[in-house]
């Protein structure tokens, strides 16, 4: 028989025995019903795993607003999202934009980018309130639609021969996102880190860190 999940409001945030038990109900929910993506041996879950995390919790996501951002010759669109609890209090905000031409977007319709965009605030705004409850899961606090966008680079507009692979055009330190595209990340939490960010960094300390571990190895040499 297997054991019963029951979603309640009443895990509180302020005792740490609530939270590692609800972390651990988390875990096994996401984990069974595949609701992460696997990079370099990190979890990066997807905005239903947040969604489930929010519900333990008696929180929800709001669309409080869409803005229609489109151009000629592009669709783009911006979500803002509140997590509000049973009551209707707005416990958290986010604010994501998703556009058709982003590398992996380009052939979306109109309808999709919009729906993207809703997505990743979603997650966004559960990742702004309750990150540190996916990490007490052992899982990361990026979810994985903002993977590949927040390491995205732009394209060299010289293709490689049709006979390399895409697998022999990388850069060092870069691994694939979710959706297929090349992306830095930061080697001590696996978050995704920009190509100006990772320069920066291999230069400095030669690792490929994020601004924050960057800043924090800087602090402890300045402190020997």
């Amino acid at each position: 028989m297997s054991k019963e999940i029951t979603i309640k409001e009443n895990y509180s945030p302020v005792k740490m025995k609530d939270m590692t038990a609800m972390a651990n109900v988390l875990k096994e929910h996401i984990v069974k019903n595949g609701l992460f993506t696997e990079i370099i041996g990190k979890k990066y879950v997807h905005v239903d795993g947040w969604a489930y995390a929010g519900g333990l919790m008696g929180l929800f996501p709001k669309v409080t607003s869409v803005t229609n951002l489109s151009t000629t010759g592009e669709y783009k669109w911006r979500a803002d999202v509140e997590i509000v609890n049973m009551d209707g209090k707005v416990m958290g905000i986010g604010v994501a934009i998703c556009s058709s031409k982003e590398s992996k977007k380009k052939t979306f319709d109109e309808y999709a980018v919009l729906s993207m965009a809703q997505t990743r605030a979603i997650g966004r705004a559960y990742r702004n309130l309750i990150g540190w409850v996916m990490k007490l899961g052992g899982m990361e606090a990026t979810p994985s639609e903002e993977m590949v966008k927040h390491g995205e680079t732009v394209k060299a507009t010289v293709m490689p021969a049709e006979n390399v692979s895409q697998e022999t055009v990388k850069k060092p330190g870069q691994v694939k996102g979710p959706d297929g595209e090349w992306t830095f990340v930061c080697e001590k939490d696996g978050d995704p880190i920009s190509e100006a960010v990772n320069t920066f960094s291999m230069k400095k300390v030669g690792k490929h860190l994020c601004r924050e571990h960057l800043l924090e190895l800087s602090a402890k040499k300045g402190n020997k």
